[in-house]
Formats: C-alpha cells, structure tokens, sequence
C-alpha cells in the first residue's frame, strides 16, 4: 500500500518538477492583436473606461500613455476634465508633473511605462497616487531635452525633443546559470 501511494506522488510530482525545469526555456508571451488603449484623437475611450465620470470636484485619471510621436516621443495624460496641475521639482532627469484634485481610477493607471526600446528620450513614465488627491507623474528621461507643454480638453500633452546623443537600448539582466 505504501508503495503505491509513494509512487502515485511521484507520478504527479515529476512532471511538475520537470516542468519547473523547462521554465527557462518557455518561450515569451507576447500579446497579438490591437492595441486597445487610448489613441488621442483616434481612440478617446480604453475599454472599461466609457462610464468613468469625475467625483464630484475630485478628478479622474483614467490614462497615462506614451505615444511614439515625432522623433522625441509623446507622454499624455487623459482625465475625466481638464486638468490643474504643477510642474515640481524632481531629479535633473526627470519631468514631474502633480495634478491637483485627482485620483488614479485604478492601480493599473500607475504601472510604469517602459518606454526605453523606443529611439526618443523617454525612458519611462510612472504615475503615483499621493495623499491629498494628488497624482504625480514622473518621466525619467535618457537625457535632459526641452518640451512643449499643452492641454487639449481632457488631456495634458507633453511632446519631447528628440535626444542628442547616441541612443542605446536598455541592458537585459544576463541569465545565470542554475547553481542547483
């Protein structure tokens, strides 16, 4: 009886652990098809989104996005009103914008956006829900460029220059080996 007990738990315990060695090797998932989020212009509403309205005098925002626009790159942010906001003071790499009266309408809003396999001077764009009704957006930039700053209606456009320097993609971590 033992016996075949242990050797029905090896019998489900051994491809799981095979398959825990194959990991590795598993190809990327990589998403197919459109993309669904917001388009300015184009495509105002991600899906979701259609009924997303304000509360009371508290903003929403319901997308940061990164378009790849001129040879600078186009960081934006859309809100369920047009927005108030300050620029503050950040790193000397950084673009930090603070929108006033705001709330991210949900966390995924504030993941980062890894913009820096595109040739512009973006490297990422993250927004962080602060105390008080405040959402601070940093742009880490590859290098220090200008930009033109405007508000659309219910969007705040930043549209950057294009770097100047040679642009190198981000580093992969490099694999090691499996010491076990």
């Amino acid at each position: 009886m033992r016996f075949a007990v242990i050797a029905a738990l090896l019998a489900l315990a051994l491809p799981a652990m095979a398959a825990d060695g194959d990991e590795a090797k598993a190809p990327v998932m990589l998403r197919t098809g459109p993309y669904l989020g917001v388009q300015p212009g184009a495509k105002d509403v991600a899906p979701g989104k259609a009924t997303v309205r304000s509360r009371g005098a508290i903003r929403v925002v319901t997308w940061v996005g990164f378009q790849m626009a001129g040879q600078g790159g186009r960081v934006f942010i859309q809100g369920t009103e047009p927005p108030e906001y300050d620029i503050v003071a950040g790193e000397p790499d950084e673009v930090v914008i603070e929108l006033r009266s705001s709330r991210l309408h949900s966390t995924n809003d504030g993941r980062k956006l890894d913009t820096g396999w595109f040739p512009t001077a973006v490297l990422w764009v993250q927004a962080r829900q602060l105390k008080g009704n405040v959402v601070r957006v940093t742009i880490k930039m590859r290098e220090t460029v200008g930009y033109d700053l405007r508000q659309e209606g219910n969007y705040l456009f930043l549209d950057f220059r294009p770097p100047t320097g040679p642009i190198v993609a981000p580093k992969l971590p490099t694999p090691t080996p499996d010491q076990g």
